[in-house]
């Protein structure tokens, strides 16, 4: 499943009128999708501070990601794209130990973990 950041952020900016209505959108006025890995389905969402609880509010309400079913939840609010950068670097490195006993050869494993750690600098 590979799915837009651009086409999330447009997802989450109307299931957020949906629920808030115009409040909700205006407030949303600096919302981005920073990063998404579809390897690890993990997203990186940037808003102010305040408005940032609609989006965790509407999360586990979500059940689309474009057309594919999805689940979303909320793993980590942090204050700064660095911090959040953190997160997602000791998230990555437990998923790569709790996957790559199901890779056999190295280049397998190699590619997985570029798949996973493949990210922009912030």
């Amino acid at each position: 499943m590979s799915i837009a950041s651009y086409t999330l952020m447009l997802y989450l900016r109307e299931q957020i009128e949906r629920y808030y209505g115009e409040f909700g959108i205006a407030s949303m006025l600096r919302l981005k999708v920073i990063y998404f890995n579809a390897k690890t389905h993990l997203c990186i969402i940037q808003a102010l501070h305040g408005p940032h609880r609609f989006i965790t509010s509407i999360l586990p309400l979500l059940t689309l990601a474009g057309k594919h079913s999805a689940r979303y939840r909320t793993l980590y609010v942090g204050a700064t794209l660095q911090q959040c950068n953190k997160f997602i670097i000791k998230f990555q490195q437990r998923y790569i130990n709790k996957t790559i006993g199901h890779y056999r050869g190295i280049v397998q494993k190699q590619k997985m973990i570029e798949e996973v750690t493949k990210m922009k600098q912030l």
